[in-house]
């Protein structure tokens, strides 16, 4: 059946289940109430729904099968609150860090099945991995590990409960406590962790988390350096800055932990008058693979793709967002089988906006290349990212895109930014979709 919440209707949104015992709909306020609707070829029923109300009913499936649901209405309120004190103190800043609720639900992802598989999800190479196996292994077991375990056998929950984990604090008494600043980071209307904090609270004090955080603080400390001084952030921020002049940040933070993989993601905020962006990042491990052939300059600026990366999509969001070029992204990228491989990675850009903010933001990379790479190796690097982006992840026509975007780029007038650009990008899409 269809449901209209409020103005959204979500045609098809909604089965019939009489073998459920309870079926519930949740739905988030922004005011006093809202009506929703549930809608059939032949009838429907609508509820003037108020924040903390349930509205139970019955639905009769040919006339013997009852099917037993419930409207529940949550109050939505805003992912953060930026006091003036808060912007006072984060004003101009880019902050680096690995917070310790952060670090704790990054090593329970380490213990989980998916964890201990070698599937990239947590970096197995370093000696940190071996001292939190180490430490950790004998926690396993604990209902924390066990339930995470379970959830993260769903696509895509696995970047939403990691954002979230900043959401909560790590108190010295070891009790959790909600953030004073945020309620959530990812952008669902609710917190994706917060059902799990009593059993992370538990695993923390029986596994003696905090004493093993601390004897790694120098560890730790050292990786932030290393993002604030020897990635090229700044850098970063005036290339972005200088070419999306449209989009302006209050403040940046660098979220990462040791034992997060290859899985990146962004998030942005924008309440209180004070706009921040989040990049939720890896460390940049060297390795031989990564490091062999390469100068230590082409180094420098490859370790930063990742923190750009993420970096990029607070300026790539709200450029392709704007009305002049939303409607026109939603037409070229209509048949996302033409963009995106549905057997590789790519299938998780399911949205025209996804996918078309994804070829920018790796083809973004390449131009950062072309502005500081060494020049005797940008041809390489590339040729690098493109054949990652296609083989790889299943980006079918990212390498047409990015040459075109590569001559376009250089051809520039002076002074035209990447956002002048846009126009002539999104007819690229257009005419060889």
């Amino acid at each position: 059946m269809d449901i209209r919440d409020g103005t959204n209707f979500r045609k098809g949104g909604w089965g019939i289940d009489p073998s459920v015992p309870l079926d519930v709909y949740e739905t988030y306020i922004e005011g006093n109430s809202k009506k929703v609707s549930f809608i059939t070829d032949r009838d429907s029923i609508t509820f003037d729904v108020m924040p903390g109300k349930s509205y139970p009913f019955v639905f009769v499936l040919n006339g013997k099968d009852s099917a037993f649901t419930e409207i529940r209405g949550f109050k939505l309120v805003p992912r953060a609150r930026f006091s003036k004190s808060y912007q006072q103190t984060y004003r101009g800043k880019t902050i680096v860090e690995i917070p310790q609720m952060y670090e704790l639900l990054n090593v329970i992802f380490a213990l989980t099945d998916k964890g201990r598989d070698n599937n990239g999800l947590i970096p197995r190479h370093t000696a940190y991995y071996d001292q939190v196996m180490e430490w950790f292994m004998p926690y396993r077991d604990q209902p924390a590990v066990k339930k995470i375990n379970t959830e993260l056998a769903a696509d895509g929950v696995y970047h939403a409960l990691k954002m979230d984990a900043y959401a909560f604090e790590l108190n010295a008494d070891g009790t959790i406590a909600q953030s004073p600043v945020y309620d959530r980071i990812g952008r669902s209307n609710s917190n994706s962790l917060r059902a799990y904090i009593p059993d992370l609270q538990q695993f923390a004090r029986s596994s003696r988390f905090q004493e093993f955080y601390n004897a790694h603080q120098p560890f730790y400390d050292q990786l932030t350096k290393a993002y604030r001084d020897s990635i090229g952030v700044p850098e970063m921020q005036r290339w972005l800055g200088r070419n999306f002049p449209s989009t302006r940040y209050d403040a940046f933070k660098i979220i990462l932990s040791p034992l997060v993989g290859n899985n990146q993601s962004a998030s942005f905020f924008d309440y209180d008058g004070f706009r921040e962006a989040q990049a939720h990042v890896n460390f940049p491990f060297h390795t031989p693979e990564n490091t062999a052939g390469w100068s230590p300059e082409a180094i420098y600026v490859k370790d930063g793709n990742i923190v750009f990366t993420e970096l990029n999509h607070a300026f790539i969001g709200p450029e392709g967002e704007q009305p002049a070029y939303r409607d026109r992204i939603q037409k070229a990228f209509s048949d996302l089988a033409i963009w995106n491989d549905p057997s590789k990675p790519a299938r998780g850009y399911n949205t025209p906006q996804a996918s078309f903010d994804e070829y920018m933001n790796w083809a973004l990379v390449n131009l950062r290349y072309l502005d500081y790479a060494p020049p005797t190796e940008q041809a390489k690097l590339i040729a690098n990212i493109e054949d990652m982006m296609v083989h790889n992840r299943g980006f079918r026509r990212f390498k047409e895109f990015d040459q075109f975007l590569i001559k376009t780029y250089k051809a520039r007038k002076k002074g035209q930014t990447v956002a002048d650009l846009y126009p002539a990008i999104i007819g690229w899409f257009e005419g060889n979709k």
